[in-house]
């Protein structure tokens, strides 16, 4: 595996070099399409086929082994009404919680319930959770039998 990548550096984008294993995993196993003027965000382009995937479940499909993805926090925010509508996932990569996948948890009529991911990198996974106002705390975290 790659000790670091270089990423961005166009389309309102910085370059950055980003070593987080967990970040470099996600980004090399799918197709992600930068978020214009969002430094350091990143959708993925196979939404089709990820959608579906809970964030622990798209750890697991780039091959990320069961221990790995049991250690990470994974965090559930709910908005207050009128604020937003969709829910978040998230959970840090780095253990100085400066890169993360952020995953908007959608539900349609059908009740059947979507994923949009977005993989961050550090100049833009604190910055967004801020931008949400999102400060994450022990009444966020998901116990790791849950399955939101």
């Amino acid at each position: 595996m790659e000790n670091e990548i270089r990423i961005g550096g166009s389309k309102g984008h910085i370059e950055e070099r980003v070593n987080d294993p967990l970040f470099i995993t996600l980004y090399k196993a799918f197709r992600w399409k930068m978020i214009p003027d969002c430094t350091g965000r990143y959708t993925c382009r196979d939404h089709k086929a990820v959608s579906h995937l809970t964030p622990q479940q798209l750890l697991h499909a780039c091959g990320v082994h069961e221990a790995i993805i049991d250690s990470l926090v994974v965090y559930f925010v709910q908005f207050d009404e009128g604020k937003r509508k969709d829910p978040i996932l998230v959970l840090h990569f780095a253990s100085d919680h400066s890169t993360g996948l952020i995953s908007y948890r959608k539900s349609s009529d059908s009740e059947a319930i979507s994923y949009v991911h977005t993989l961050n990198s550090c100049s833009g996974f604190q910055r967004k959770l801020c931008a949400l106002g999102v400060e994450l705390s022990d009444q966020h975290r998901v116990s790791s039998d849950s399955n939101s």
